[in-house]
């Protein structure tokens, strides 16, 4: 049967987790080659923040390119699914647009104004469609004792800034990628993060009067989309120990962070998660009835009034931890509707290509088109050129995820969290690596060269042999 569906045979054992650790050590020895590679990134994030964090899927697929020649003198990939070929064509249609664009207003074409922005999102396609292609799989417990070394290692880094430097205000050193592009200047807030070594933007008026973390990402929003990702992660751990340090680490490093958008999309993702976990303990008929009770609760006066009070006040806390960035996004979505109103057939169809005219003065990413995926990236600046393609990447992505969840942790709630992000927030940088390590991720052990060391059921091999993503 595995020859009809074109699969490997069965003939390598992984070991199961128990014989992966030796204490609060891993065996790397016993770790796949794959899982080497995710394992070292994760471990090594310091590293690239050193670098500059840019260029790291050109980076990533140049390895796979010459990983694939030197064992095999080729590089063969089968009919890409329908997710890769969505990605990689918004990200094509958004470089080209731009080229033309600036051909025709006579703006400069360099790297950063064309390709760079987009680069990580086609060289992501190739990615994601090498990854289908081979069916590669990593357990979960291995990245999350890489993600504990990380998390460790920025909580000794906010107890250093916190109790040694005292959150003070510091010159900033160059990142290599700064040294080697020859930047020069100070560090803005928002204005070239990644050209500089910066892992938490002092108390300052134009980032809301506060003192915002980094660590190691290239901006406080990043940080947050990956602690709001292990957060979900930590909850598949079955040690409970090793699961309430991830949580509670990855929770305060996010509250560091200052993201509130974060702050207000995890817990609905965190209630969505338990509400079907306890579906699947409890049954359908105790989801019902809980529901049933909270909506007959809330028809009485008294508990409706209290509700409505805490969420307002709560709302109000939130709006006033950064009180003033909260109303220039309030009119950098009034202004970016009234862009997208206004535009006439040809922005429609191919966007504003680039951001507007500046809200907030002298905070350069404050611009008409930013601060929401959905509403600038894509309507805005993408036009249905550019949203199109990716609606289809994020849907057959997400169906793709469905069809194979059976031994998957909870990465269907992850995209749950990004997609409640993408209103207040653009497409960060983790989203994409992200999103490929949980195609990557699976929870159960067995045997087979499939998903290194994982039988699969045979109406899942169906699905994935005769995907459309």
């Amino acid at each position: 049967m595995n020859q009809q569906l074109g699969l490997k045979p069965i003939s390598k054992k992984t070991p199961e987790d128990s014989d992966l650790f030796s204490g609060i050590w891993i065996h790397w020895a016993k770790l796949t080659l794959a899982e080497k590679v995710v394992c070292a990134n994760i471990i090594l994030i310091p590293l690239w923040w050193m670098w500059g964090w840019r260029l790291y899927f050109v980076f990533l697929v140049a390895g796979i390119v010459i990983y694939e020649w030197y064992n095999n003198k080729e590089i063969r990939l089968s009919r890409p699914s329908t997710a890769a070929i969505g990605i990689i064509g918004y990200g094509l249609s958004v470089l080209i647009v731009r080229y033309f664009y600036a051909e025709m207003e006579g703006l400069p074409l360099n790297f950063h104004t064309i390709i760079s922005p987009i680069n990580n999102v086609i060289f992501f396609g190739l990615s994601l469609w090498y990854v289908q292609d081979r069916k590669i799989r990593i357990r979960l417990s291995a990245v999350c004792w890489a993600f504990t070394v990380l998390i460790a290692t920025m909580l000794l880094t906010w107890v250093v800034i916190y109790f040694g430097l005292n959150q003070a205000n510091y010159a900033a050193p160059h990142s290599i990628y700064g040294v080697l592009t020859g930047k020069s200047g100070e560090f803005t807030p928002g204005d070239g993060n990644s050209n500089y070594l910066m892992p938490y933007f002092p108390t300052d008026e134009s980032i809301g009067g506060m003192v915002r973390y980094v660590y190691f990402f290239t901006g406080p929003e990043a940080l947050a989309l990956v602690m709001g990702f292990v957060c979900l992660l930590s909850l598949d751990i079955k040690n409970r120990f090793w699961s309430i340090f991830l949580l509670l680490g990855s929770v305060f490093l996010l509250l560091t962070s200052g993201t509130r958008s974060v702050w207000v999309s995890l817990p609905i993702v965190l209630g969505l998660r338990y509400l079907f976990t306890a579906g699947k303990i409890f049954g359908p008929a105790f989801v019902c009835g809980l529901l049933a009770i909270i909506s007959l609760s809330m028809s009485v006066p008294v508990i409706t009034n209290a509700v409505a009070d805490n969420l307002i006040n709560t709302a109000e806390k939130t709006a006033n931890q950064r009180a003033d960035s909260t109303e220039v996004r309030g009119e950098i979505y009034r202004l970016t509707i009234k862009g997208i109103e206004d535009a006439d057939n040809s922005k429609i169809i191919f966007g504003h290509v680039f951001n507007g005219e500046g809200v907030l003065p002298g905070y350069k990413p404050a611009q008409v088109g930013t601060h929401s995926f959905i509403l600038g990236t894509l309507l805005y600046r993408g036009g249905l050129l550019g949203t199109i393609p990716f609606v289809i990447f994020w849907i057959s992505l997400l169906r793709w995820l469905y069809k194979t969840r059976y031994d998957r942790p909870s990465c269907l709630f992850v995209f749950v969290l990004f997609s409640l992000t993408f209103v207040t927030m653009e497409l960060e940088m983790p989203v994409l690596p992200i999103t490929l390590l949980c195609i990557m991720l699976r929870k159960k052990e067995g045997n087979g060269e499939w998903g290194i060391g994982n039988k699969k059921p045979q109406s899942t091999q169906r699905e994935e042999v005769e995907r459309d993503s």
